[in-house]
């Protein structure tokens, strides 16, 4: 469903557009079926949304998130002395 479609929005592939020609056409690969999602959502093609992901998965971590809070911390008040 990939195949021959070149970068569109913001240069990147859309998976929504092979979805699309799925959910129209049946015979091609489909069917379509779909989950209701009532959660965060990070789009981790997006740098700064990547960053944000990484920061809070990070953060809630028990292995690595009071460690990783205290640094965080410790590094955005760096910037407040500037």
């Amino acid at each position: 469903m990939l195949r021959g479609r070149g970068p569109r929005r913001g240069g990147k592939i859309q998976l929504t557009d092979a979805l699309r020609t799925l959910a129209a056409d049946p015979a091609s690969g489909g069917p379509v079926h779909a989950v209701v999602f009532r959660g965060r959502r990070y789009d981790t093609g997006d740098r700064g949304d990547y960053l944000r992901a990484v920061v809070r998965l990070d953060g809630e971590r028990e292995d690595l998130g009071p460690d990783f809070r205290v640094w965080l911390r410790d590094f955005v008040r760096s910037f407040d002395g500037r």
